[in-house]
């Protein structure tokens, strides 16, 4: 388990140099404009959580207050693995960041057209998941280089692929 946590935090200092990407649409291959609207409606307020140390966190946030006007409360907690593990995501799909948004959490750089999605089909499941800290992905620096499986994640903590942008 360490060595998981360990390897999130190097990701996350690697990750998060360069120019971020905060302003790319990404494409569903569906209703991206519906998608769009509906994470707009969806995040009226979030709590995003991180480590104190994190940028790249700061630049998703930024990515998604302007593209959908929500208001973003930023907390900084010591121990990420205890939040993680209080919104029972599992290790494989962590990220660098967890938000609360209410009715589900969404872990990592995952693109608003994914949270809208959610909205859209309001999903029995806990909260959905990009895992690790993908290249091009909100808040990320560089281009995107592959796609996005965006993760679908059960109370239990079983999840299974949700989308792919």
């Amino acid at each position: 388990m360490l060595s998981g946590l360990g390897a999130i935090g190097i990701g996350t200092l690697a990750g998060c140099l360069g120019s971020p990407n905060t302003d790319a649409e990404f494409s569903t291959g569906g209703d991206d404009e519906q998608y769009r609207e509906a994470a707009a409606s969806f995040l009226t307020t979030a709590t995003l959580y991180k480590t104190p140390s994190c940028e790249c966190c700061l630049e998703y946030t930024s990515y998604l207050e302007e593209a959908t006007d929500a208001d973003i409360e930023v907390v900084e907690v010591d121990d990420l693995a205890e939040t993680k593990d209080e919104y029972n995501v599992p290790r494989d799909v962590e990220s660098c960041h967890t938000m609360d948004a209410g009715e589900y959490f969404v872990e990592g750089h995952v693109p608003q057209e994914a949270i809208g999605k959610l909205a859209v089909e309001e999903p029995d499941v806990a909260g959905i998941a990009l895992p690790n800290m993908p290249r091009g992905s909100p808040g990320m620096p560089g281009k995107k280089a592959e796609e996005f499986v965006i993760y679908a994640v059960s109370d239990d903590g079983s999840y299974d692929e949700f989308m792919t942008i």
